[in-house]
């Protein structure tokens, strides 16, 4: 935790104002600010300054599959995005389901540049220590897979249950994979084997019912429900006519808001191969035009994979897309193109997570933990060009190629600037 004084910056209001950090927290935001001696200072230049960006979902794959990411290039990427707090999936090699796994992954994730939170994995031979690591300050929710996808095979109805009445006993939220194994084994057979039809071999009928199912142990038990990788309006019209929606949070991916089955093709076709699968463009245009309204908020599903294992025959290619350094940017430039306000910008990149996952951040107000963006709202980009490249260890991007409008160009977290366009190559190389 670090003093900072940041100095002339514009607020989302449109005011003028100095900020004031002590410990890492903000202590002032005002314009009759002044410059404490011996304090640090950054020039804010008039640029805007909002929260950093909370990406919930994420994959790091250490331990296991550091020939992909680690926690540490992750988090470098993160920081690079604009994103000061990452929660990471507990599907690694082995599982993050027991206490000790646990505690061996959070040494892992010590001195990283960015928040990072570890989600517990649902698993029946381990449920007994959901208790013990809840309590732990790395852990803010359970991870639980309805439906099979990388490194593991769904969670059987009877574990499903327990789980949720231990989340509602705790109050830990569940964040659920949605997707019904039965109909996933019914349709192996009825489709070829490749990436242009696994939308039929992941059909929305899965997802769908799999919704229905955490829904109704959510209410039975009184668990609070983040639904993951939300991929079909449809879902949104299940949410609102729960009965519990004050206890569900809606995460939708930029994959799913950009990317169609159109978009599906050669070379490496598997490149679009993620679980759920992209859908029918209508359904894309429909949990799109859902982005001003009922979605909650963005989570990136950050799932990085060698394009050498993308390159694979389609039952041996992983599913997954990288996109932690690309969540922010990408919600910078609908809010640009005017998809929605700089409140909703907020509100879906860090505002409505930190209040589902009880965190201290996602807002400007004094007390507040110092996890902040400065940015150029006028600066127009492309990824991968105009001296942009990509951090993450996997090395690639379906965005690569896209203009944008609005740049995340200071990364602070904590009071520390972990991350400046200006001086990029202080990214130190992956380990």
């Amino acid at each position: 935790m670090s003093d900072l004084f940041i100095e002339d910056i514009h607020l989302p209001d449109g005011a003028r104002a100095h900020v004031l950090i002590r410990r890492g927290r903000i202590e002032a935001v005002s314009h009759g600010l002044e410059h404490p001696p011996d304090m640090p200072r950054l020039a804010g230049r008039g640029r805007l300054l909002i929260p950093g960006a909370i990406d919930p979902h994420v994959h790091f794959r250490e331990p296991g599959g550091e020939h992909k990411e680690t926690l540490a290039s992750g988090a470098r990427a993160a920081a690079k995005g604009g994103v000061t707090t990452a929660g990471d999936m507990p599907n690694t090699k082995p599982p993050t389901t027991t206490y000790a796994r646990l505690e061996a992954k959070a040494r892992l994730a010590e001195g990283a540049p960015v928040n990072l939170y570890l989600h517990f994995g649902v698993e029946a031979e381990h449920l007994d220590e959901v208790i013990r690591a809840a309590a732990h300050p790395r852990v803010k929710a359970l991870k639980m897979y309805l439906g099979p996808s990388t490194g593991v095979g769904g969670t059987a109805p009877a574990v499903a249950a327990q789980a949720f009445r231990l989340a509602g006993q705790l109050d830990l939220p569940v964040m659920v994979h949605a997707e019904d194994i039965a109909l996933i084994e019914r349709e192996a057979g009825r489709h070829p084997r490749d990436a242009w039809h696994h939308d039929a071999l992941r059909p929305l009928e899965a997802e769908l019912r799999a919704v229905d199912q955490a829904l109704a142990m959510a209410a039975e038990h009184g668990a609070r429900l983040y639904l993951c990788h939300v991929t079909s309006a449809r879902v949104l019209e299940r949410v609102e006519a729960s009965g519990i929606r004050g206890r569900v949070f809606v995460e939708v991916c930029p994959h799913h808001l950009l990317l169609s089955t159109e978009a599906v093709a050669a070379p490496l076709e598997n490149r679009f191969k993620v679980n759920p699968p992209l859908r029918a463009e209508a359904e894309r245009a429909a949990l799109f035009a859902e982005l001003g309204r009922r979605i909650d908020g963005l989570g990136s599903d950050h799932a990085p994979h060698t394009l050498g294992e993308k390159g694979h025959a389609y039952d041996e290619a992983p599913s997954g897309i990288p996109g932690v350094e690309h969540l922010l940017p990408l919600a910078i430039d609908w809010w640009r193109r005017g998809v929605f306000d700089i409140d909703r910008l907020i509100a879906l990149t860090s505002g409505n997570a930190a209040r589902f996952l009880r965190l201290p951040k996602g807002t400007l107000h004094p007390g507040a933990d110092a996890d902040l963006v400065l940015i150029d709202p006028e600066r127009h980009w492309t990824l991968g060009q105009d001296g942009d490249r990509v951090v993450s260890k996997c090395g690639w991007s379906p965005y690569l190629g896209r203009a944008l409008r609005g740049r995340p160009e200071v990364t602070i977290v904590a009071g520390r600037v972990v991350y400046d366009w200006e001086r990029p190559e202080e990214i130190p190389p992956h380990p």
